[in-house]
């Protein structure tokens, strides 16, 4: 290159670009396509479920109050509501506690098939962060499904069917 000794030898800023562009195509493509998989799909829906369920008891814990955590109607997700019955916020982000699969690109095809909660679509958690009865939750993507239980007993959640050797760590 003109300008340069051959002892300079050193890569030009539009060089750079073109690789760093080259990757970001690369690293989007993949992502998209590992996400596409029906199971890892599934399995981090799954787990995150199980998080905010989680998320839900610990915020009755902290701030001693009961909080129900409702599955909605139309299957696209849930929410967690406070002791007024006003949607609650979530303790780890401050943000409202909605979950709606269809406005998080990564779980878009995800939704609740069944739930059973002591008759109904909501789980009751106590001001000591207790379940008031057991739940059973099926989530669904394409033909793959995920089923999480809550132990109304020991609280223990577990994923049936889960493939990444997910464990309840809060037992």
């Amino acid at each position: 290159m003109p300008g340069r000794s051959p002892s300079q030898r050193a890569f030009t800023l539009l060089e750079l670009l073109i690789v760093l562009l080259v990757l970001s195509l690369c690293a989007a493509t993949t992502v998209r396509w590992y996400f596409s998989k029906a199971d890892v799909t599934l399995e981090n829906a799954a787990i995150l479920l199980a998080r905010d369920v989680r998320a839900a008891q610990h915020r009755s814990i902290f701030l001693g109050e009961p909080s129900r955590f409702v599955f909605l109607a139309d299957g696209t997700g849930y929410t967690v509501l406070d002791s007024t019955g006003t949607p609650a916020r979530n303790p780890q982000t401050d943000e409202p506690f909605l979950r709606i699969y269809s406005d998080d690109g990564v779980f878009k095809g995800v939704y609740v098939l069944e739930v059973d909660a002591g008759g109904d679509r909501m789980l009751e958690i106590d001001s000591r962060g207790l379940p008031l009865e057991g739940l059973r939750v099926t989530l669904a993507y394409h033909d793959e499904r995920r089923t999480l239980q809550v132990d109304r007993k020991t609280s223990g959640i577990t994923i049936e069917g889960s493939t990444s050797g997910w464990t309840d760590m809060d037992r």
